[in-house]
């Protein structure tokens, strides 16, 4: 009893209990290595491809200053035009370009969803960043939304000039006409003179801010379609090995301390308990005890219990025989202790 107690109370370490517990060990692991690799195939597919822009300082202008005054006012500005990036007339521009230039059709919510603009950290820049299931898929992206912004802006630049335009030009033809109903140099005519030549002069500096403004980007970092994103196969399938490393490890553990199991370990089929021996460690041990003798031949030497039939006993009636003058005999309904 001191040895199964001492079996039973005795602290299982990991490696241990990773090594009695193998076989299902490796297999978590292998498993888990190739949920791994599965997810990295079949889910975490996408690639991400940014091209950038630098947008227009409209302070440079004349007429298209757009509110902007101060350093904060352009910030302020950038953002705006990264929200302006990502607005549906310029997706569904870029949606068109590529089914033109590329043959890709790709519907409006889903260009929703991979096409993401912010502004940089140092101002004046706009990021805009693509996610698709291939490198040049998601360049091809990138580069049609910076050029749809371009055509816009350059569009929306170009009605604000008109508006201008027909502004200067409808108030040219009313003061020509005032011009020509006043007298010769005199001070109305004057007035109405230099009038006119200012309104000629804002029309020659609303071609110049259309000229400058453009597009309303000063330089453009395109993406690179031909740019190959390493696979990311191996790191995964790494990690996913480690997390079924540890997992085995917990799992092995716990069963090799589960008190079931340590319990089935010592106990054998028939429900007695094993006699283990330690391992030697030079010291002789002392030789067993020898086990206690039973005369009666129908008990077995292993089990010194003796086992009742509640049935016999229940029913039990002494029989005499005529050799013994009428003395009843037990009939053998339990386990006798002795010979005769």
């Amino acid at each position: 009893m001191a040895t199964d107690r001492n079996d039973e109370d005795r602290e299982i370490g990991l490696l241990e209990a990773l090594w009695q517990y193998k076989w299902s060990s490796l297999l978590i692991i292998a498993l888990a290595g190739l949920l791994a690799g599965a997810a990295t195939v079949f889910v975490f597919t996408s690639v991400e491809a940014t091209a950038k822009f630098a947008v227009t300082d409209p302070r440079s202008t004349t007429f298209l200053r757009q509110g902007v005054s101060s350093d904060s006012s352009y910030i302020a500005y950038t953002s705006q035009r990264a929200a302006f990036t990502e607005s549906a007339g310029v997706l569904d521009k870029a949606r068109q370009l590529l089914a033109a230039e590329h043959s890709q059709q790709i519907g409006l919510e889903d260009l929703r969803k991979a096409v993401e603009a912010k502004p940089g950290t140092n101002g004046g820049i706009v990021e805009v960043t693509v996610t698709a299931r291939t490198d040049r898929m998601a360049a091809q992206i990138a580069n049609a939304v910076v050029a749809a912004y371009q055509m816009l802006t350059e569009a929306d630049a170009q009605r604000e000039q008109q508006k201008l335009l027909k502004s200067v030009r409808s108030t040219r033809a009313r003061i020509e006409a005032e011009l020509k109903r006043a007298p010769p140099r005199s001070t109305t005519a004057v007035t109405l003179g230099e009038a006119l030549v200012q309104l000629q002069l804002k029309e020659g500096d609303a071609a110049i801010d259309l000229a400058q403004y453009g597009s309303g980007v000063r330089f453009v970092d395109q993406a690179n379609p031909l740019r190959v994103t390493p696979s990311q196969a191996p790191k995964n399938i790494g990690i996913g090995l480690a997390v079924g490393m540890l997992l085995a490890i917990v799992i092995a553990f716990l069963r090799a301390t589960n008190p079931i199991s340590a319990a089935q370990r010592v106990t054998s089929g028939t429900g007695q308990r094993q006699r283990t021996s330690k391992p030697a460690t030079g010291v002789p041990s002392p030789p067993p005890e020898p086990a206690p003798v039973v005369e009666d031949a129908g008990v077995e030497e292993d089990d010194v219990t003796a086992v009742y039939d509640r049935d016999k006993l229940l029913g039990y009636v002494p029989r005499t025989h005529p050799s013994d003058n009428g003395v009843p005999v037990d009939s053998g309904a339990g386990p006798t202790t002795g010979k005769r």
